[in-house]
């Protein structure tokens, strides 16, 4: 398996995690969705032969894929908004309010969103 294609398994379990965690309406759930959208963008940069920064921070990736294909700027709102979920529910937090499965619902989505994406994208590059 190639450097590239193995980030986007991991990136695909993570999804396919967060499904099967929000039935359980687990708080995990939230962490699977930006991970799932972190593997997918460091997949894409890897199949680009640019380097694996150590960051969770979404929009900086997207940022990074930006510097090789501008079509990434329709996925910064959704790097936005899934980059707080890396920690958010993780650790104990008073101020953190676990939000409705309607919305997880959402992210779940907006993560798939980011995840097909990158596989167009890095499927593209192979023609």
């Amino acid at each position: 398996m190639q450097r590239h294609d193995h980030w986007l398994f991991i990136a695909q379990e993570d999804l396919e995690s967060a499904k099967h965690l929000l039935v359980h309406e687990l708080t995990t759930t939230l962490f699977h969705t930006q991970q799932c959208a972190e593997k997918a963008l460091k997949g894409y940069l890897a199949r680009t032969n640019k380097p694996i920064i150590k960051t969770h921070d979404l929009v900086k990736l997207v940022n990074l894929c930006l510097e090789l294909n501008n079509k990434f700027e329709i996925i910064r709102p959704l790097a936005a908004e899934l980059t707080p979920y890396e920690a958010a529910g993780r650790y104990p937090d008073n101020t953190f309010k676990k939000p409705p499965q309607e919305k997880i619902q959402e992210l779940i989505e907006q993560s798939e969103y980011v995840f097909k994406f990158v596989l167009d994208e890095v499927q593209s590059l192979a023609k």
